[in-house]
């Protein structure tokens, strides 16, 4: 099992989490060794991996995703840590290439993934 301490304090982020993104209900599902499942945003489930980012004033996760072969992209979900849930702070994205890089999707307020009992 993965836990995860933010500086402030001790959480466990594995677990399913649930927000409406955009009026899509969106999961986003935790798993061992840094994997998340992303179920609802795009048609069909994406697998990706999960990153502290510290290079901000208080630390921030990001979620990269790669599209189907059929279909490459990348896609990272960027959230901040609030209590036992995360705020999505930013949705960036690109298709796959050589020197592409991940450009801003806006996103109407700040959702916020609830942890699912």
């Amino acid at each position: 099992m993965i836990i995860f301490f933010f500086a402030s304090c001790g959480q466990d982020i594995q677990g399913s989490y649930s927000g409406l993104v955009e009026g899509r209900e969106v999961t986003l599902q935790f798993k061992d060794d840094k994997q998340v499942i992303i179920d609802g945003y795009f048609p069909i489930s994406l697998v990706g991996t999960w990153v502290e980012e510290k290079t901000f004033e208080e630390p921030l996760i990001w979620i990269s995703f790669d599209g189907p072969e059929e279909k490459p992209f990348r896609l990272r979900f960027e959230l901040k840590a609030e209590g036992e849930n995360f705020r999505l702070t930013g949705i960036k994205a690109r298709p796959l290439g050589k020197g592409t890089k991940l450009n801003s999707i806006k996103i109407q307020g700040a959702p916020v993934f609830k942890k699912s009992s």
